[in-house]
């Protein structure tokens, strides 16, 4: 997903590493993937496993997945990664084939949340299983543990007055909008109505009279809060912009709001120009594995969907990032936030 850019350094698009083929395949596995997601000693071990060859190509947006996959009709791919928020698009657009989830052996050990994909939002479509959840991040809340006490609960806290101008939040119309509309009660955050959309315009300007200032970037975040009083972030890049804080000192810790976290949640996804279906099961098998996953974290910062992780307790409630009504009204609407007196 496009915000995993600004924190991973992304490998040029194009660059691939390869394995050699056994002679039992006639050809490489083709594999689109973000930076992180298919390390060289996870291909290496694939291959010893299975005596399948990988060949994989690195990506550094959603849009360049898109023209990748799109441009190609699907040939040029035999698996990908892609989110919860795109996948719907591809599907529509035939570009994907099912997967026969009782060819991945490791899918029964993954964590509850997880493991009936038909529950995953975006994943399915006509009973027929398009995505496997690989890993993910929520959208929840830093703050300060010095500044802020007890330890809040809900994003209500950034509305709080004894905090003003001590907030630091995301410059992003579509993210803003839809915390929002949770923190007012909302169902769905992001199809609302033109009273909902009202009625978080207002909420947004009120937030506005607390915040010291707007970030684009982890890093401008993290130099804002340590020339300055900070006491909470709106932490738009999750338990990332966490471990960078506290790499710097900073005492700060993380929370997921009881009220629900955004969430982006990657799937590997089979092409429609797969050349071998087994393979690429085998590959999305492996890759669903508790080593390949745990190491994905530790690597990372992301949470996987195999062994628990910071990003999201068991209890906690995610709400997968989804497609919004208009992306070019919220984005008008913020503008007129930030200009608000």
């Amino acid at each position: 997903m496009g915000l995993k850019k600004l924190i991973l350094g992304m490998a040029a698009a194009g660059f691939a590493v390869s394995m050699m083929a056994s002679a039992a395949f006639a050809e490489n596995l083709r594999v689109l993937a973000w930076d992180g997601y298919a390390d060289k000693d996870w291909v290496k071990e694939f291959t010893a496993t299975t005596g399948i060859g990988v060949d994989v190509v690195f990506i550094g947006s959603d849009d360049e997945i898109w023209a990748k996959i799109k441009g190609s009709e699907g040939k040029d791919f035999d698996v990908f990664a892609v989110n919860t928020a795109q996948l719907q698009r591809y599907i529509a657009a035939d570009l994907v084939v099912p997967i026969d989830v009782s060819a991945l052996p490791n899918q029964k050990d993954v964590l509850p949340r997880f493991r009936d994909v038909t529950t995953v939002h975006g994943d399915s479509k006509d009973g027929k299983i398009y995505g496997i959840p690989f890993c993910f991040d929520s959208i929840g809340l830093i703050y300060d543990t010095d500044k802020v006490k007890p330890a809040p609960t809900s994003m209500s806290v950034l509305w709080d007055p004894k905090y003003q101008g001590k907030v630091l939040a995301y410059d992003n119309g579509e993210h803003n909008v839809s915390f929002t509309a949770l923190t007012l009660g909302y169902k769905d955050p992001f199809h609302l109505d033109a009273d909902q959309m009202a009625a978080v315009k207002t909420k947004l300007i009120d937030l506005k009279h607390n915040v010291l200032s707007f970030y684009t970037t982890a890093d401008e975040a993290q130099q804002i809060y340590k020339n300055n009083d900070v006491a909470l972030i709106w932490a738009n890049y999750g338990q990332q912009q966490l471990k960078a804080l506290q790499d710097v000192g900073a005492h700060v810790a993380y929370v997921n709001p009881s009220e629900g976290a955004l969430a982006w949640l990657d799937n590997w996804v089979i092409s429609k120009g797969v050349h071998d279906k087994a393979a690429a099961e085998k590959w999305i098998n492996f890759m669903i594995s508790k080593g390949v996953s745990s190491q994905l974290s530790e690597r990372t910062g992301f949470g996987n969907t195999v062994t628990q992780t910071a990003s999201a307790g068991g209890n906690d409630k995610l709400i997968w990032l989804d497609n919004v009504e208009d992306p070019l009204k919220r984005s008008d609407l913020w503008n007129e936030v930030k200009a608000a007196p």
